[in-house]
């Protein structure tokens, strides 16, 4: 049984018969030797003219030698192979790519949180650094020292906090001028104890020392006169009772004009003190009445007198005041402001801390008593000319107490940030 053979259309010419039929020279291929004596012998193939060959198979195209196949229906099953071999390493590519990018997305929003939690943690590390204040034995606050640095834990991380002096003037009692940075670093439990993002901000502030140089228990910026009768005591020494912590002593009274009789009051400290410009007092005193006054400047816990509750609370009246009330016992403790006039009434009244009036203090309580210190007539210095005061008529008893006035300015002590000066791009190095 021969093979299917190849019908030699290049090099065996048909061959007409008598009868109408078409003879081709047919080679058998070489790979079927072994079923013929000779390989490639050539048989004679008669096809009937008129006869239905749509049944028979297709030719191939005759092997001209052993090398490679003809242009044909075998070439194209060899060429199909390194097509699929394409396809399927560029698909392959394709893939990677995608799933590489993919990689590379889900990296680039995992560190965007990061950086955002990051900010977040430095700023509240910033903020904290910022409230807490820290006190001597004394109740004083201490001025954080140039390179001060402190590791806060935050919810999410800890931040670095680490302040430097900017600017230190010559006066020790005025505002130091700090760059503090605050490196914030997130934790992610799941990541273990490494940080997976760090970002750094800062803020320039000024360090307040809360310190009041007022000359005297009892400033009156605007003078003061004597109206017969009434008694007290002026204390300009101070009344901290603590063994090591009382300050040097002031002055019991300082005015800009003469001193009123004062034969019978009770005056501890250095003597009274008349005399020298209503404005200079005040300067003198490290006062910035106008700043004080500026709405925004200071933020006020309480906008009215308050009843004691054993805190030390900011009340800013704008405009006149009055502390307590008729025939009754009043008691009240922290920073007062009062930018118009103050009139004190009842049958008792007791203050601890400071008391700060822009305009006249009216004393009309049948007994008024502030330890710390008392300043009235400050409008002086924005030019304003605000009536004379006046003492007597009653008890008046006014004492400088350090601890008082420590307490009472607490709030407006320590750092206070320096308007549009914060950035979140804080290079490090």
């Amino acid at each position: 049984m021969y093979p299917r053979p190849i019908i030699s259309t290049l090099q065996s010419p048909r061959v007409t018969q008598p009868d109408g039929a078409w003879t081709f020279w047919v080679g058998v291929p070489g790979r079927f030797a072994a079923d013929r004596e000779v390989a490639g012998e050539r048989i004679p193939l008669t096809v009937q003219r008129g006869v239905d060959r749509t049944q028979e198979p297709t030719c191939w195209s005759d092997r001209s030698s052993r090398g490679s196949p003809s242009p044909g229906w075998l070439g194209q099953a060899g060429f199909a192979l390194p097509v699929v071999l394409l396809l399927v390493a560029l698909l392959t590519a394709l893939l990677t790519v995608g799933l590489t990018r993919a990689a590379n997305d889900v990296q680039i929003a995992v560190a965007s949180q990061a950086v955002d939690e990051a900010i977040v943690v430095a700023r509240s590390g910033l903020q904290t650094y910022f409230g807490s204040v820290t006190l001597s034995g004394c109740g004083r606050a201490r001025r954080p020292s140039d390179g001060d640095s402190v590791r806060i834990n935050v919810t999410g991380g800890y931040a670095d906090v680490v302040a430097r002096v900017v600017l230190r003037p010559a006066d020790s009692l005025a505002n130091w001028l700090y760059v503090v940075r605050s490196t914030g670093r997130v934790i992610w439990p799941a990541m273990g104890a490494t940080p997976v993002g760090n970002r750094t901000v800062a803020q320039f502030a000024e360090w307040q020392s809360g310190e009041l140089a007022l000359p005297a228990a009892f400033t009156a910026v605007n003078g003061l006169n004597r109206t017969p009768g009434g008694s007290g005591q002026l204390h300009g020494a101070d009344e901290h009772g603590t063994s090591g912590c009382p300050t040097a002593p002031r002055r019991s009274l300082r005015v800009p004009a003469g001193v009123p009789d004062l034969t019978s009051y009770d005056l501890t400290g250095n003597p009274a003190l008349g005399g020298g410009a209503p404005a200079d007092i005040v300067t003198a005193a490290r006062i910035d009445w106008a700043a004080v006054v500026t709405p925004g400047r200071i933020a006020p816990d309480f906008t009215s007198p308050q009843p004691d509750d054993g805190t030390y609370p900011i009340q800013f009246v704008t405009g006149n005041g009055t502390l307590g009330s008729a025939g009754a016992t009043t008691f009240g403790r922290g920073l007062l402001i009062v930018t118009g006039d103050l009139t004190v009434l009842g049958s008792f009244v007791q203050w601890y801390g400071v008391v700060l009036v822009g305009g006249t203090i009216r004393f009309d309580a049948a007994d008024q008593r502030f330890d710390g210190l008392v300043a009235s007539g400050l409008n002086r210095q924005l030019g304003l000319a605000p009536p004379v005061g006046t003492i007597g008529g009653d008890y008046t008893d006014i004492d400088y107490n350090s601890m008082y006035v420590y307490l009472a300015m607490r709030p407006l002590t320590g750092f206070a940030p320096v308007a549009n000066a914060y950035t979140e791009h804080w290079s490090t190095y």
